[in-house]
Protein backbone atom coordinates (compact mmCIF):
# COMPACT_ATOMS: atom_id res chain seq x y z
CA UNK A 1 0.00 0.00 0.00
CA UNK A 2 2.79 2.12 0.53
CA UNK A 3 4.31 2.15 -2.44
CA UNK A 4 0.99 2.82 -4.61
CA UNK A 5 1.00 5.86 -2.13
CA UNK A 6 4.26 6.87 -3.26
CA UNK A 7 2.83 6.55 -7.14
CA UNK A 8 -0.02 8.42 -6.21
CA UNK A 9 1.12 11.61 -4.37
CA UNK A 10 3.82 12.20 -7.25
CA UNK A 11 0.99 12.26 -9.43
CA UNK A 12 -1.27 14.71 -7.57
CA UNK A 13 2.03 16.71 -7.41
CA UNK A 14 2.46 16.87 -11.37
CA UNK A 15 -0.82 17.31 -11.66
CA UNK A 16 -0.91 20.34 -9.46
CA UNK A 17 2.32 22.30 -11.07
CA UNK A 18 1.32 21.24 -14.53
CA UNK A 19 -0.97 23.59 -14.40
CA UNK A 20 1.99 26.09 -13.71
CA UNK A 21 1.32 29.20 -11.35
CA UNK A 22 -1.55 30.18 -8.78
CA UNK A 23 -3.14 32.43 -11.65
CA UNK A 24 -2.68 29.84 -14.36
CA UNK A 25 -4.46 27.39 -11.75
CA UNK A 26 -6.99 30.18 -11.08
CA UNK A 27 -7.53 30.14 -14.76
CA UNK A 28 -8.07 26.58 -14.63
CA UNK A 29 -10.26 25.94 -12.35
CA UNK A 30 -12.06 29.12 -11.34
CA UNK A 31 -13.98 28.88 -14.70
CA UNK A 32 -15.14 25.24 -14.09
CA UNK A 33 -16.15 25.53 -10.52
CA UNK A 34 -18.52 28.96 -11.40
CA UNK A 35 -20.01 27.32 -14.47
CA UNK A 36 -21.45 23.75 -12.25
CA UNK A 37 -21.38 25.70 -9.10
CA UNK A 38 -22.68 29.09 -9.58
CA UNK A 39 -23.92 29.61 -13.00
CA UNK A 40 -25.81 26.62 -13.96
CA UNK A 41 -27.80 26.01 -10.03
CA UNK A 42 -28.94 29.63 -10.37
CA UNK A 43 -30.13 29.01 -14.25
CA UNK A 44 -32.24 25.75 -13.30
CA UNK A 45 -32.62 25.92 -9.98
CA UNK A 46 -35.96 23.89 -10.12
CA UNK A 47 -34.27 21.23 -11.88
CA UNK A 48 -31.27 20.96 -9.52
CA UNK A 49 -33.64 21.40 -6.01
CA UNK A 50 -35.95 18.97 -7.27
CA UNK A 51 -34.84 16.60 -9.89
CA UNK A 52 -31.94 14.48 -10.61
CA UNK A 53 -30.15 17.22 -12.70
CA UNK A 54 -26.94 17.46 -9.97
CA UNK A 55 -26.72 13.90 -10.10
CA UNK A 56 -26.03 13.87 -13.51
CA UNK A 57 -23.39 16.35 -13.74
CA UNK A 58 -22.06 14.52 -10.89
CA UNK A 59 -21.84 11.42 -13.00
CA UNK A 60 -20.82 13.09 -16.38
CA UNK A 61 -18.57 15.42 -15.47
CA UNK A 62 -15.43 12.91 -14.36
CA UNK A 63 -15.15 12.03 -18.20
CA UNK A 64 -14.95 15.93 -19.20
CA UNK A 65 -12.72 17.17 -16.14
CA UNK A 66 -10.36 13.99 -16.54
CA UNK A 67 -9.56 13.50 -19.97
CA UNK A 68 -6.02 15.68 -19.48
CA UNK A 69 -4.92 13.83 -16.28
CA UNK A 70 -5.20 10.53 -17.78
CA UNK A 71 -4.08 10.83 -21.39
CA UNK A 72 -1.12 12.43 -19.51
CA UNK A 73 -0.61 9.00 -16.94
CA UNK A 74 1.73 7.10 -19.16
CA UNK A 75 1.90 8.88 -22.86
CA UNK A 76 2.83 11.73 -20.48
CA UNK A 77 5.53 9.85 -19.02
CA UNK A 78 6.57 8.50 -22.20
CA UNK A 79 6.89 11.45 -24.19
CA UNK A 80 8.87 13.14 -21.01
CA UNK A 81 11.10 9.88 -21.31
CA UNK A 82 10.53 9.39 -17.56
CA UNK A 83 8.72 6.02 -18.09
CA UNK A 84 12.24 4.16 -18.15
CA UNK A 85 13.21 5.72 -14.74
CA UNK A 86 9.62 5.09 -13.55
CA UNK A 87 10.38 1.01 -14.41
CA UNK A 88 14.01 0.82 -13.18
CA UNK A 89 12.43 1.29 -9.57
CA UNK A 90 11.60 -1.56 -7.17
CA UNK A 91 8.01 -0.79 -7.13
CA UNK A 92 5.68 -3.59 -8.73
CA UNK A 93 4.24 -3.07 -11.90
CA UNK A 94 0.78 -3.18 -9.81
CA UNK A 95 1.77 -0.75 -7.51
CA UNK A 96 2.64 1.93 -10.22
CA UNK A 97 -0.65 1.03 -12.18
CA UNK A 98 -3.13 1.32 -9.23
CA UNK A 99 -1.14 4.80 -7.93
CA UNK A 100 -1.25 6.52 -11.13
CA UNK A 101 -5.65 5.10 -10.89
CA UNK A 102 -5.91 6.26 -7.60
CA UNK A 103 -4.62 9.80 -8.45
CA UNK A 104 -7.01 9.65 -11.36
CA UNK A 105 -10.05 8.89 -9.30
CA UNK A 106 -8.82 11.88 -6.87
CA UNK A 107 -8.47 14.33 -8.70
CA UNK A 108 -11.38 14.02 -10.75
CA UNK A 109 -13.75 13.51 -7.48
CA UNK A 110 -12.31 15.73 -5.73
CA UNK A 111 -13.47 18.74 -8.61
CA UNK A 112 -16.67 17.44 -8.93
CA UNK A 113 -17.64 17.39 -5.01
CA UNK A 114 -16.08 20.83 -4.92
CA UNK A 115 -18.57 22.18 -7.51
CA UNK A 116 -21.33 19.85 -6.22
CA UNK A 117 -20.42 21.61 -2.60
CA UNK A 118 -20.24 25.16 -4.70
CA UNK A 119 -23.78 24.63 -5.82
CA UNK A 120 -25.26 23.97 -2.82
CA UNK A 121 -23.48 27.14 -0.85
CA UNK A 122 -24.99 28.75 -3.91
CA UNK A 123 -28.37 27.66 -3.53
CA UNK A 124 -28.43 28.41 -0.04
CA UNK A 125 -27.19 32.03 -0.49
CA UNK A 126 -29.26 32.61 -3.37
CA UNK A 127 -32.82 31.89 -1.54
CA UNK A 128 -32.36 33.74 1.54
CA UNK A 129 -34.48 33.00 4.33
CA UNK A 130 -36.35 29.53 5.29
CA UNK A 131 -35.31 26.05 5.78
CA UNK A 132 -31.92 24.69 4.66
CA UNK A 133 -31.84 23.05 1.40
CA UNK A 134 -30.26 20.22 1.12
CA UNK A 135 -29.99 17.29 -1.56
CA UNK A 136 -32.45 14.43 -1.83
CA UNK A 137 -30.88 11.07 -0.46
CA UNK A 138 -30.90 9.89 -3.64
CA UNK A 139 -29.21 12.73 -5.10
CA UNK A 140 -26.41 12.69 -3.03
CA UNK A 141 -25.98 8.76 -3.74
CA UNK A 142 -25.91 9.81 -7.16
CA UNK A 143 -23.45 12.79 -6.40
CA UNK A 144 -21.13 10.94 -4.03
CA UNK A 145 -21.44 7.09 -5.28
CA UNK A 146 -22.02 7.67 -8.81
CA UNK A 147 -19.31 10.47 -9.18
CA UNK A 148 -16.70 8.13 -7.48
CA UNK A 149 -18.26 5.38 -10.10
CA UNK A 150 -17.76 7.58 -12.91
CA UNK A 151 -14.72 8.40 -11.84
CA UNK A 152 -13.63 5.02 -11.69
CA UNK A 153 -14.64 3.78 -15.03
CA UNK A 154 -12.80 7.28 -16.27
CA UNK A 155 -9.80 6.35 -14.78
CA UNK A 156 -9.52 2.79 -15.79
CA UNK A 157 -10.59 3.47 -19.12
CA UNK A 158 -8.06 6.40 -19.56
CA UNK A 159 -4.92 4.69 -18.44
CA UNK A 160 -5.88 1.79 -20.45
CA UNK A 161 -5.73 3.99 -23.42
CA UNK A 162 -2.41 6.21 -22.25
CA UNK A 163 -0.79 3.04 -21.94
CA UNK A 164 -1.21 2.11 -25.63
CA UNK A 165 -1.17 5.73 -26.68
CA UNK A 166 2.84 6.85 -28.07
CA UNK A 167 1.80 10.13 -27.15
CA UNK A 168 -0.49 12.52 -24.75
CA UNK A 169 -2.10 13.95 -27.96
CA UNK A 170 -3.11 10.71 -29.57
CA UNK A 171 -4.34 9.44 -25.78
CA UNK A 172 -6.71 12.59 -25.68
CA UNK A 173 -7.73 11.82 -28.86
CA UNK A 174 -8.91 8.05 -28.29
CA UNK A 175 -10.09 9.40 -24.84
CA UNK A 176 -11.82 11.36 -26.62
CA UNK A 177 -13.45 9.09 -29.43
CA UNK A 178 -13.98 6.67 -26.74
CA UNK A 179 -16.66 9.35 -24.37
CA UNK A 180 -17.78 10.20 -27.65
CA UNK A 181 -19.27 7.03 -28.26
CA UNK A 182 -20.55 6.80 -24.67
CA UNK A 183 -22.26 9.56 -24.56
CA UNK A 184 -23.61 10.13 -27.90
CA UNK A 185 -23.68 6.14 -29.27
CA UNK A 186 -26.18 5.71 -26.55
CA UNK A 187 -29.06 8.57 -27.52
CA UNK A 188 -28.50 7.98 -31.21
CA UNK A 189 -29.59 4.22 -30.57
CA UNK A 190 -32.72 4.74 -28.56
CA UNK A 191 -33.09 7.41 -31.40
CA UNK A 192 -33.22 4.81 -33.57
CA UNK A 193 -35.56 2.28 -32.26
CA UNK A 194 -38.82 1.85 -33.57
CA UNK A 195 -41.87 3.57 -31.84
CA UNK A 196 -43.50 0.47 -30.43
CA UNK A 197 -39.68 -0.17 -28.76
CA UNK A 198 -39.63 3.35 -27.24
CA UNK A 199 -43.21 2.83 -26.25
CA UNK A 200 -42.59 -0.53 -24.38
CA UNK A 201 -39.24 0.79 -22.87
CA UNK A 202 -41.36 4.18 -21.23
CA UNK A 203 -43.70 1.53 -20.13
CA UNK A 204 -40.86 -0.22 -18.31
CA UNK A 205 -39.29 2.49 -16.85
CA UNK A 206 -42.71 3.59 -15.68
CA UNK A 207 -43.39 0.41 -13.26
CA UNK A 208 -39.81 -0.68 -12.38
CA UNK A 209 -38.52 0.58 -9.02
CA UNK A 210 -35.80 3.30 -9.84
CA UNK A 211 -34.01 2.55 -6.77
CA UNK A 212 -33.26 -1.02 -7.77
CA UNK A 213 -32.83 -0.21 -11.46
CA UNK A 214 -29.98 2.76 -9.50
CA UNK A 215 -28.78 -0.35 -7.73
CA UNK A 216 -28.37 -2.40 -10.80
CA UNK A 217 -26.71 0.37 -12.89
CA UNK A 218 -24.55 0.69 -9.79
CA UNK A 219 -23.42 -2.95 -9.64
CA UNK A 220 -23.25 -2.85 -13.51
CA UNK A 221 -20.77 0.22 -13.20
CA UNK A 222 -18.55 -1.14 -10.72
CA UNK A 223 -18.17 -4.64 -12.51
CA UNK A 224 -17.05 -2.52 -15.79
CA UNK A 225 -14.78 -0.90 -13.32
CA UNK A 226 -12.89 -3.89 -11.75
CA UNK A 227 -12.63 -5.49 -15.36
CA UNK A 228 -11.24 -2.75 -16.92
CA UNK A 229 -8.48 -2.41 -14.07
CA UNK A 230 -7.66 -6.10 -14.43
CA UNK A 231 -6.98 -5.61 -17.84
CA UNK A 232 -5.41 -2.60 -17.57
CA UNK A 233 -2.94 -4.28 -14.90
CA UNK A 234 -2.87 -7.61 -17.17
CA UNK A 235 -1.14 -5.20 -19.76
CA UNK A 236 1.20 -3.09 -17.90
CA UNK A 237 4.14 -5.12 -17.55
CA UNK A 238 7.32 -3.31 -17.49
CA UNK A 239 9.49 -5.72 -20.01
CA UNK A 240 6.98 -5.15 -22.72
CA UNK A 241 6.86 -1.63 -21.99
CA UNK A 242 10.70 -1.48 -22.47
CA UNK A 243 10.63 -3.76 -25.47
CA UNK A 244 7.89 -0.79 -27.02
CA UNK A 245 10.18 1.85 -25.90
Amino acid sequence: MDDIMTIFWKELKELWHARGGLRTRLLTYLPLLLVFGVVLPLQEREAWVDGPLAGIFAIVLPFILAGGAVADSFAGERERHTLETLLATRLSDRDIFLGKVLACVTYSVALVWASMLLSLVTLNVAKGSGPFFLYRNVILLMIVVGALLSSMLTAAIGVFVSLRAPTVRAAAQWFSVITLVLFVGGPLLLQALPPSAKEALLQILNTVNLNLVGIVLALVALALDMILLALGIARFQRTRLILEE
